[in-house]
């Protein structure tokens, strides 16, 4: 295919995992036709229609149920584009998102920009992926965290890491009860989530560079004033709802805190680093008040596992020892987050315990909270859609 893939139809191609990419043929040949490449596997799997490309300057445009061609020059550049395994060219993470700007909405385009800029992506394989990934998976099962981001001489780019969550199942024993039916147990098993995490696809400071050097282009407003919400490098889509929830203007659905430090580097005790068994940690969501030398932390806990039970006893150890040190931790999950009152409760409890005035949120500012929270607290599966 001679035409560059930007835009929702580029993001797509960079939230798909390389050991996903690799289960699927190239491309068809351009000659092929437009109706061949959209019947491809890995369009319709991941891709998906109308594949959206740039032209160059006096190209014609396309809009159809197949494709949509749009005018962005820098999105043609050399740099901005890289030369896919699967015979296309796609634009680069960054040109990605700018790309993108025309198409989403500017809340769409903050959590897009910090998914690139964070540790981790989303996306859900097809059934027949799926059972691919599990037989690949057996081989892999006894990776260490340390070989995570390793490359082997068969890999062109690191395999990402998935995310999984218990689910107790029922499975059938080889024996048989007294009325004659087969017995049943209740077994933990571990299911793939659409959660995977690799490393950041851009820098944070690339990402407001770019922004900046943008600002007078077209849709270059809005790219930038998203970009001015991304302040840290999350590792999960709930992250990143507490992050703005509780960084946000409250005018704006936030609760207006300032000081606010996304996975924070907290150098630890003797007696925090005996507890931990290692020298610093890491805070998911720091706030501070810089007037009496004060910070809050607060954990993100997500029902999810990375593989097997030793991350969950590491983030006791780890919150054990920030609170040995003074820290006030709180520990938030979606629920709580998408619970008005309880949302407010935390903060509350935030105001105080840092000394920091607390003030309750008007009806206006209530609703736009709440329609704030329906848009970080969303399927990110489709952002981009």
């Amino acid at each position: 295919m001679d035409e560059i893939i930007c835009a929702n139809t580029a993001f797509r191609y960079w939230r798909c995992p390389p050991q996903v990419r690799d289960l699927y043929p190239r491309l068809p040949s351009p000659e092929d036709g437009w109706r061949a490449l959209s019947q491809s596997p890995f369009v319709v799997d991941v891709l998906k229609t109308p594949i959206i490309t740039t032209t160059v300057p006096g190209g014609v445009n396309y809009h159809s149920g197949l494709r949509t061609t749009i005018h962005c020059d820098d999105a043609s550049e050399v740099d901005s584009t890289l030369e896919t395994a699967m015979s296309f060219r796609v634009t680069n993470p960054l040109v990605t998102l700018f790309t993108m700007a025309r198409f989403v909405s500017p809340t769409d385009l903050v959590l897009a920009m910090y998914e690139f800029c964070g540790w981790f992506s989303v996306f859900e394989p097809t059934a027949a992926a799926e059972a691919e990934l599990d037989k690949a998976n057996e081989a892999a099962e006894n990776a260490t965290t340390e070989s995570l981001f390793d490359l082997d001489e068969s890999q062109d780019e690191p395999q990402w890491k998935r995310v999984y969550v218990r689910i107790n199942a029922k499975e059938q024993v080889n024996r048989k009860g007294p009325n004659g039916q087969k017995k049943t147990k209740e077994v933990t098993r571990l299911k793939g989530t659409s959660l995977w995490m690799r490393k950041p696809l851009i820098e944070l400071h690339e990402l407001h560079e770019y922004a900046s050097k943008m600002k007078r282009r077209k849709w270059g407003t809005k790219f930038y004033n998203a970009a001015q919400l991304v302040t840290g490098i999350a590792a999960s889509p709930l992250e990143v709802a507490a992050i703005l929830l509780l960084s946000l203007p409250r005018s704006r659905g936030g609760a207006g805190f300032r000081n606010v430090y996304v996975n924070d580097l907290t150098p630890l005790t003797a007696s925090a680093q005996s507890i931990a068994g290692q020298k610093v940690c890491y805070g998911d969501i720091v706030i501070v008040n810089p007037t009496i030398m004060k910070a809050d932390i607060v954990e993100i806990q997500g029902e999810v596992i990375h593989g097997s039970g030793a991350v969950l006893d590491h983030d006791a150890k780890r919150m054990t020892a920030l609170q040995s040190m003074g820290y006030d931790v709180f520990l938030v999950t979606h629920d709580m987050l998408n619970d008005a009152e309880q949302l407010d409760a935390i903060v509350r409890s935030l105001c105080s315990r840092l000394e920091l005035r607390y003030r309750c949120k008007t009806k206006a500012q209530k609703t736009t909270e709440m329609e704030l929270r329906a848009n970080v607290l969303c399927n990110w599966l489709e952002i981009g859609r």
